[in-house]
């Protein structure tokens, strides 16, 4: 965890003392990844919510150990966008007028864009402005109006399952069976860190997944290990790996 990271949470569990609840601004999965693991053996309740169902950017969410219910509403600002000449909208262009208007990306969470219509979700203080001022992304004219927490769309993405079998849980094993690579041709990718593990940068060939690990490849895209099986009769590995459509938002 980054230092600055670091005090941000440290200063988020003091707030958890004298109020009870704290959040962060919206977390990349890489820093989401650090302060689960940063976070683990102290006395309090985290949670990791970014408003969308799966949502990628998500806030983390401190409650006093042993608690379990926030009111959502109150921690995340969900806002309708659509084209009012039917435009297409892209995520992209959603995201750089948001930030044209002086607003910082830890601010905003996930966007997700299809056809004419698109949704965001923002720190709640944020809402109002957004949907006075957000008038154009790209070419498009836009009309905003707030919704509840529980209107957002659903954005996980699809994936193809792929089932096969490998010789182990390595990386590179794994990797080679994914995106039908040879072994040598894995490893290599690994060693170029061209590989994210769950969100963060892995050279490490030999390491050993667990199911749900996600793997991320510059260039050739991503990949899930949804579950682990027994033996084949030539003592090799069911798996069965979820493998992500590409997209360009």
């Amino acid at each position: 965890m980054t230092e600055f990271l670091l005090r941000h949470m440290e200063d988020l569990l003091e707030q958890v003392d004298r109020t009870g609840i704290a959040a962060s601004r919206f977390l990349t999965p890489a820093e989401a990844v650090q302060v689960e693991e940063g976070m683990k053996h102290r006395p309090v309740s985290l949670f990791f919510d970014g408003g969308f169902p799966d949502a990628e950017r998500r806030r983390a969410i401190f409650l006093t150990q042993g608690e379990e219910a926030y009111d959502r509403a109150e921690w995340f600002a969900a806002i309708q966008i659509q084209s009012r000449a039917r435009e297409v909208l892209r995520h992209q262009d959603i995201l750089g007028a948001v930030m044209a208007l002086g607003i910082e990306r830890d601010t905003i969470g996930d966007i997700a864009a299809e056809g004419s219509g698109a949704a965001l979700v923002c720190l709640p203080e944020l809402g109002d402005y957004i949907v006075e001022h957000l008038v154009t992304a790209g070419r498009a004219g836009l009309s905003l109006g707030r919704i509840r927490i529980e209107e957002l769309p659903d954005q996980r993405e699809a994936y193809r399952i792929k089932a096969d079998t490998v010789a182990s849980l390595r990386l590179d094993a794994i990797l080679s069976a994914a995106f039908g690579l040879s072994r040598a041709k894995a490893a290599a990718l690994i060693s170029a860190a061209r590989v994210n593990l769950d969100y963060q940068l892995c050279l490490q060939p030999a390491k050993e997944l667990k199911e749900g690990a996600l793997l991320s490849v510059r260039g050739l895209g991503r990949a899930k290990l949804l579950e682990i099986g027994g033996l084949s009769k030539k003592n090799r590995i069911f798996v069965k790996i979820g493998l992500y459509s590409r997209s360009g938002g």
